[in-house]
């Protein structure tokens, strides 16, 4: 997997560690605007801010979690903290959207008058920090689902900066004070779909659910054109974190083959490996089957006309 970029961005711990930064001195910043002002609409912008430090705080506890070595309670590792970290800033958001449209329709029917120059000096501050954290977060969130749940929260807060900035001239200008509820709402909806995104992505991958880049049928169908193979079945494959693929398979051999089954597990790791990108494989390899029964009933590739 390519690294071209490594030396230009911060990993994602680092990331991670100045947004929360940022995002945090960015909350006690606004809030002292919100009390020196007493604008209850800035110092509800604030706390909203704040959510994101939580967030962000998530990603870092869970990707720290995630660096502890492998022992006899937990095999594989700590790598699915990662996971769960995701799926808690998944549920997070979720909560947070609902939060948003339920005010905001609350709102709509009896908008008021904000205090427009508080909101903006205070928006505008957030607009630089959020956009930092934006920045650094971005090349993370695409291949890490915990990143992303983070990454996201930043979004919320910098959307709803551009709301109240959007919100605030538009009452400034025109009167119109309904603009405010009916941004959030839309953005509400926004956020749902960003959630549910994280959350099924978090559920497939914790169901140990096949990653979406593989597909079985050609990983089997790769293991089974190698000379001596007579059949591939048993065949698995999910992830322990984002972007760490694991599988297995039991390969029947002829037994009359030239091949040997130290050959074939070479070939066959290779293939896995450089083509599909697999971060750890087994197979198991055989020349004839063994627990068909039991182990048909978690088999997705059956082959109903395996010899035995």
């Amino acid at each position: 997997m390519s690294e071209n970029h490594a030396g230009h961005m911060p990993s994602s711990g680092r990331a991670l560690s100045i947004s929360a930064w940022l995002t945090g001195v960015y909350f006690i910043v606004e809030l002292g605007i919100g009390l020196w002002t007493g604008s209850v609409a800035v110092i509800s912008d604030a706390f909203h801010t704040f959510s994101a430090v939580g967030g962000v705080l998530v990603a870092i506890i869970a990707a720290r979690i995630a660096k502890r070595p492998a022992d006899e309670q937990k095999s594989f590792g700590w790598l699915r903290a990662e996971i769960i970290g995701a799926l808690v800033n998944g549920a997070f958001l979720l909560i947070m959207a609902l939060v948003v449209i339920v005010m905001g329709l609350m709102r709509l029917g009896n908008p008021i008058d904000l205090p427009t120059g508080p909101m903006l000096i205070a928006a505008a501050g957030g607009l630089v920090t959020e956009f930092i954290s934006l920045y650094l977060l971005y090349r993370q969130q695409g291949s890490d689902l915990n990143v992303r749940g983070a990454y996201w929260h930043i979004i919320q807060t910098f959307v709803g900066s551009l709301i109240i900035i959007v919100a605030a001239l538009v009452i400034r200008f025109t009167g119109f004070l309904a603009i405010d509820p009916l941004l959030g709402i839309i953005f509400g909806f926004v956020l749902l779909w960003a959630s549910w995104g994280i959350l099924r992505d978090a559920i497939h991958l914790l169901m140990e659910g096949t990653p979406d880049e593989i597909s079985l049928a050609e990983a089997k169908a790769a293991l089974a054109v190698i000379p001596g193979v007579k059949n591939v079945h048993h065949v698995h494959a999910w992830a322990l974190t984002s972007g760490k693929y694991v599988f297995s398979a039991h390969v029947m051999v002829d037994k009359r083959a030239e091949i040997d089954s130290d050959e074939v597990l070479t070939i066959a790791q290779g293939k896995l490996v450089d083509e599909f990108g697999f971060y750890f494989t087994t197979i198991q390899v055989e020349t004839r089957c063994h627990d068909e029964e039991r182990a048909r009933t978690i088999d997705a590739l059956v082959d109903r006309s395996m010899a035995t």
